[in-house]
């Protein structure tokens, strides 16, 4: 613990109300308790300026306290509050806009969360009911922190993620391919990316047991590691010849973070569905989508989907 008293007094009060859970002893920071920020400056109760590198795990890409997006906030607090899944204006205009910039302008649709670990579940469940079968993942990975998505992910697993281990399709660890760390000692581009033959070959001899297949585009919280793009090239043809489902989580890529609007789309493939969110509300407030193909969105019956912080007028503005 900080011997600023300052520190000292607001880091006892975490503490004694936050379950351990929650405590981020692990990282280099831990012992500042933040109290206002300004672009990437931060400022700490002792009065101690940071820069903040963490950029909220990829979600406050304009900074702290950015004035088109307070003066956008404000006035939006003042026209309209909130909304649990009512049509409103601002949702409806987002909804097209996101379908135009990532390419469904013609034929796609839209499901608002309000997390990125819900958005995942969501196009998880739409999926699933569109072709039923088990999910694959590539590890290494992250894809939250829920009892469905710590599952999926490489990460400390939640008591409870057992109960859905039936319903995913292994793959072994290593299988992502990384150039950097190639476990067949070749270099790339004249090794062709052999490294995930076996792991193409083995999808597709147990295709028929297989809904969706669920891939970052990059690793974002397992080191930012960039694949070769024709891997993505390859798993967008293998899926869509076996009718297989191709699931990009763009949590972390997209909206800008990697220079497009979505790193797949720089890459050169499509996704059935793309999920978003971190940056989308600007960090100021939780909002995520799931975009994608109508008919794999639509398989969900009406109702199923319902979130009370999902889309709301500030976050939509």
């Amino acid at each position: 613990m900080s011997n600023d008293p300052a520190t000292a007094h607001w880091l006892g009060r975490f503490r004694e109300s936050h379950a351990a859970g929650q405590a981020r002893d692990h990282d280099p920071a831990f012992g500042a308790v933040f109290e206002r920020g300004r672009g990437s400056r931060l400022w700490d109760v002792a009065g101690q300026d940071w820069i903040d590198l963490t950029c909220g795990f990829s979600a406050s890409n304009f900074g702290h306290a950015c004035p088109r997006l307070v003066d956008e906030l404000s006035r939006q607090a003042a026209t309209l509050g909130h909304l649990t899944g009512e049509p409103h204006v601002g949702r409806i205009r987002l909804a097209e806009q996101l379908l135009a910039r990532v390419g469904w302008s013609d034929g796609g649709k839209v499901i608002f969360n309000a997390t990125g670990a819900r958005a995942i579940e969501t196009a998880w469940k739409a999926a699933t009911a569109f072709r039923p079968g088990r999910i694959a993942r590539l590890s290494p990975g992250f894809h939250g922190r829920s009892i469905a998505t710590a599952a999926l992910s490489d990460t400390a697993q939640s008591p409870l993620s057992g109960a859905i281990e039936g319903q995913l399709w292994h793959a072994e660890s290593g299988d992502y391919p990384y150039c950097a760390r190639c476990p067949l000692g070749l270099s790339h581009p004249a090794c062709q990316i052999q490294c995930v033959d076996a792991w193409l070959s083995r999808l597709t001899a147990e295709a028929a047991d297989i809904s969706c297949v669920l891939v970052e585009p990059a690793l974002g919280a397992r080191g930012y590691v960039f694949p070769p793009a024709e891997f993505y090239r390859r798993l967008r043809e293998c899926t869509h010849r076996l009718g297989i489902v191709l699931i990009a989580d763009e949590i972390q890529t997209g909206w800008g973070r990697a220079g497009g609007w979505t790193l797949s789309g720089q890459q050169g493939w499509e996704p059935d569905l793309i999920v978003l969110g971190k940056s989308l509300a600007g960090g100021l407030l939780p909002l995520s989508a799931a975009v994608g193909r109508a008919e794999i969105l639509d398989a969900l019956a009406a109702g199923v989907e319902s979130e009370t912080f999902a889309a709301t007028p500030a976050a939509c503005a």
